[in-house]
């Protein structure tokens, strides 16, 4: 009978026995939170054009337009919000790639060095629960876009019988169909992400011709864009149209919530996704185009879409979900009309398993890789995200949407200072110069320990960015009152919070240096650029030192794991 020893030696990651020369899984790292070597760098310029693409054309994307309408603003204000707010968001998307391009380490590394080897998992555990709370809700997403394309086959799944109590919030057909997502997810989580280009371009391809197809049926449906474009939007989505600083206000919370705060955590993570860049430049150009191309388009596309659809469908109200749309058009039309919405639901369909696996579950999966790497690795972590779906209950958290979304677009309240911390620490403090063998050293020895693994700059600094914003936000998700002061500086949270903990952690650095700035490894450790142990020219004009250990010599110890888990080749 096996004792505990043998079965949590079962359940190690594995590891191949060419990387076991380089390095050993421990504790602190394996082949998927160690730096990427060149042949699993994969993503070229077109490929974090496909990432955008595939995971910008979705239900979230096109029902953006609701957010902004209900704020009492007209489209083309609605328009201007967007396009000012995805150009913010191109911009904090390249500014936290740059660690992962040039290092090729991901979020949870980048935060050994900010926050210290043991406080980075305050901020990977945020990042861990906001991955399963986003996988919950676009799996739900999923489900709903599967329902429909099953329902354009088998109509009679609409009139289901329901044997759950009306108070759980969803159907036994909504279950169902959630619960297939998520099962067809499962296989899908199996392909590593350094093989998604063709995936990613298949999916974007499929999704664009798909929105655009419904963009031009809708402008011809409705022989124009519909009554949301005119003056009456505000008299079909029931809210008084704003002006002077009221309006200004308005779009400046749209900025920061919908566009900022609703893609917070993405950016606060992008690095996990440009650590695959097979050339530190190929995340820039790509990604300061397409992001806020994509946006805008996506989320012109869903209001043209919902506008025409109120004209057309007046008695439905104003459908924003494009599954929604699908089921009115599949309900006033004949056999052709059933045939367009299965290959429109099929497209939004793929389009949800890009977002979720991509964005959510793999997102997930590799924080959880760097939170427990001797045992889980970014597949295992992937399903774990994936399984954790359910016991988040999302059709609960949805059926409450106005509460539900204000907590998370405020979410920007917290991630905004965790993201202004890493780019001041790493273009500012750091100068781009990272120690990479000192990221999987738990030991007092290594740079990034500082006092007992925490660098208390990072915490102090980050209170102090979300202090000011905070009592905004718990007034937006609860009945506090607050100033109107306070109010208007939730209203920046996210650029408010990340310029505040940035400048107060920079302004910490200086009267208290931290330690190694400007360090390198002197030799390629993890054959991160080229072969292990060849030495980092062009990354040693920092101070030049050696390593903690003689080239050859293993810094890991079997009886002193828990604090060095590294090796060093020869």
């Amino acid at each position: 009978m096996w004792d505990k020893a043998t079965i949590l030696r079962k359940l190690e990651v594995p590891q191949r026995e060419e990387e076991a020369d380089v390095w050993k899984t421990s504790r602190w790292l394996n082949r998927d939170n160690v730096p990427l070597p060149p042949s699993r760098r994969t993503w070229g310029a077109w490929s974090f054009v496909g990432y955008w693409v595939a995971t910008g054309v979705n239900i979230s994307g096109w029902t953006a337009g609701s957010s902004l309408l209900s704020l009492g603003l007209t489209v083309g204000e609605a328009m201007a919000v967007v396009v000012i707010g995805q150009l913010l968001v191109a911009g904090c998307v390249i500014l936290t790639g740059l660690f992962g391009a040039q290092w090729h380490v991901g979020f949870p590394m980048w935060n050994r060095v900010v926050w210290g080897i043991r406080a980075s998992f305050f901020p990977l555990a945020n990042r861990i629960v906001l991955s399963f709370t986003w996988c919950a809700c676009q799996a739900w997403f999923g489900g709903q876009v599967l329902k429909t394309l099953l329902g354009s086959i088998w109509p009679s799944i609409y009139n289901m019988h329901n044997s759950i109590p009306a108070s759980s919030n969803l159907t036994s057909v909504d279950f169902m169909c959630f619960m297939l997502f998520l099962l067809i997810s499962l296989p899908l989580l199996y392909i590593p992400p350094e093989h998604y280009r063709k995936p990613f371009l298949f999916t974007a391809a499929s999704s664009t011709i798909t929105a655009f197809a419904l963009f031009f049926y809708s402008l011809a449906k409705g022989h124009g864009a519909g009554p949301l474009i005119k003056s009456t939007a505000p008299e079909l989505t029931g809210t008084a149209q704003v002006y002077g600083s009221a309006l200004g206000w308005a779009m400046v919370y749209g900025i920061s919530s919908s566009q900022l705060g609703g893609i917070c955590a993405g950016i606060l993570n992008m690095s996990d996704y440009s650590r695959f860049a097979v050339k530190p430049g190929d995340q820039i150009l790509s990604q300061a185009v397409i992001v806020p191309v994509m946006g805008t388009i996506t989320c012109l596309i869903g209001i043209v879409c919902t506008s025409v659809a109120a004209q057309t469908y007046p008695d439905d109200g104003l459908m924003w979900e494009p599954y929604q749309l699908l089921t009115a058009i599949q309900n006033n039309g004949g056999r052709g009309a059933r045939a367009a919405v299965f290959f429109a639901s099929l497209a939004f369909l793929i389009s949800q398993f890009g977002i979720n696996i991509a964005g959510n579950a793999i997102s997930g999966g590799i924080d959880l890789a760097s939170l427990l790497p001797k045992y889980i690795n970014i597949r295992r972590g992937a399903y774990i995200t994936t399984i954790m779906a359910l016991p988040m209950c999302p059709w609960a958290l949805l059926s409450g949407a106005t509460v539900f979304l204000s907590v998370m677009s405020g979410y920007a309240t917290f991630l905004g200072p965790m993201t202004g911390l890493m780019v001041f620490d790493y273009i500012f403090v750091r100068r781009q110069k990272v120690k990479l063998s000192a990221l999987y050293n738990a030991s007092p020895s290594s740079i990034y320990y500082y006092w007992k693994g925490v660098n208390w700059r990072a915490p102090v600094a980050w209170v102090i960015g979300v202090a000011p914003v905070f009592p905004g936000f718990l007034a937006s998700v609860s009945t506090v009152t607050v100033s109107e002061g306070a109010q208007k500086m939730y209203y920046l949270c996210f650029p408010a919070g990340f310029v505040i903990s940035g400048t107060v952690y920079l302004a910490f650095c200086k009267i208290w240096p931290v330690p190694g700035v400007g360090e390198v490894d002197a030799y390629d450790i993890f054959g991160t650029f080229g072969e292990p142990g060849t030495q980092m020219d062009g990354f040693t004009d920092g101070p030049v030192y050696e390593l903690a250990r003689a080239i050859g010599q293993a810094a890991y110890d079997e009886k002193d794991e828990k604090d060095v888990a590294m090796v060093v080749p020869v």
